[in-house]
């Protein structure tokens, strides 16, 4: 987790059902690795920085730069390819927001907030043109 100005405040999203059960289910199995390795959860974090032990024994949290390890891995095993370009968090987060600002009914105030951004800043970054809907427009300008 990123560090937040002075004056600023992290949020507490709300998290679905499926997602919470995800996250015990990784929350077992981190347990597991740690039991296996010898390993203590000293900070009782979620998500230990479990690719790299001597990290993890100190109780580091995941970064983003293992997250990204992950993924990448994840995409080349799936055979999700992205033009030559790395799959990251922030593109994956870049590609939710830009969905969010493009669903028809989203409360943009709402969204912004969700993503810790002005509402300025989440209509100047992620409300534009979405081509996964160019059909749908069309449709939508040839019924009338």
């Amino acid at each position: 987790m990123k560090s937040r100005p002075r004056g600023e405040f992290r949020l507490t999203l709300p998290l679905s059902e499926p997602l919470l059960q995800l996250l015990n289910k990784f929350h077992y199995h981190q347990l597991e690795l740690l039991k296996e390795n010898g390993l203590v959860n000293v900070n009782e974090r979620i998500m230990l920085n479990v690719s790299d032990y001597s990290l993890c024994s100190l109780g580091y949290p995941v970064t983003q730069k293992s997250m990204n390890e992950m993924l990448k891995k994840i995409c080349k095993k799936v055979n999700v390819q992205n033009n030559n370009l790395n799959v990251t968090m922030y593109t994956c987060r870049h590609t939710v927001a830009t969905k969010l600002g493009n669903t028809p009914g989203m409360s943009y105030p709402w969204a912004a907030s969700r993503l810790g951004h002005s509402l300025k800043m989440f209509m100047r970054t992620y409300v534009h043109v979405d081509e996964d809907r160019n059909e749908e427009m069309l449709d939508l300008i040839s019924s009338n």
